[in-house]
């Protein structure tokens, strides 16, 4: 059994993001290969976000709660009136009726790689009035802001992950042995670390900010008459 004696990722993303980038390649890889092991069993997690990975320490890191993890092939036939999830971590396929997939967890793995990066949760106001306008935007191409001096090769990794065509995101096993292939690139972590260097007002930005009710899963109601416009994206 494993225990959590640091809590979850979300709670500890400020001190995270301060790590010599060694450190947060190694974390970012026990999350994508935890992702990769449930992937290979043919699961979906469905509902992965930084408040659903604990930390043994600032530096090792494992996938929980996987009571909404179903199979591929069930995912693929389900039909639901909602889903159940945090708005900014589903991806837009999802937003629009489509199933589940492993690649929708890719999605929300690229906005924890942005949580990490950038010390804190992704912005997200959760009042149900702006709830669907956020959701039309998603699926109309928003996504979380890549920051000026934000390293080359992180954001281009990041916006693989939040690719509007699924088929183009990477794999969990890919983006694994992306981050083994980094931590032994000097070139690569020179520009990690120099790109922190000139990120760290970003990072002090918020880094008090309440989290603790606006990113908790909720099930998320699909009203035919607002996703008809939804449908309308993806035609």
């Amino acid at each position: 059994m494993e225990y959590a004696l640091k809590g979850c990722l979300r709670k500890n993303l400020h001190a995270i993001s301060q790590l010599d980038w060694r450190d947060k390649l190694n974390l970012l890889q026990c999350i994508a290969s935890d992702l990769q092991i449930i992937h290979s069993q043919d699961l979906i997690h469905r509902d992965l976000h930084s408040g659903n990975i604990l930390l043994n320490s600032l530096k090792s890191a494992y996938i929980a709660d996987l009571g909404l993890s179903i199979t591929a092939n069930i995912a693929s036939k389900s039909n639901s009136d909602g889903i159940y999830g945090i708005l900014p971590y589903i991806a837009p396929e999802v937003l629009n009726k489509h199933p589940y997939t492993k690649e929708s967890d890719i999605y929300s793995f690229g906005i924890i790689m942005w949580e990490i990066l950038y010390g804190r949760p992704v912005p997200f106001d959760p009042n149900t009035e702006f709830q669907f306008q956020f959701q039309l935007q998603v699926c109309n191409g928003l996504r979380p802001q890549i920051y000026e001096n934000t390293a080359i090769c992180f954001a281009e990794l990041m916006k693989k992950c939040w690719s509007m065509d699924p088929k183009k995101r990477p794999t969990a096993k890919e983006i694994y042995e992306t981050f083994a292939e980094w931590q032994n690139n000097e070139t690569i972590l020179l520009e990690l670390f120099e790109s922190d260097k000139k990120l760290q007002n970003i990072k002090n930005k918020d880094a008090q900010i309440n989290i603790e009710s606006n990113y908790r899963s909720r099930f998320i109601s699909f009203n035919n008459s607002c996703y008809a416009l939804l449908d309308n994206l993806f035609l």
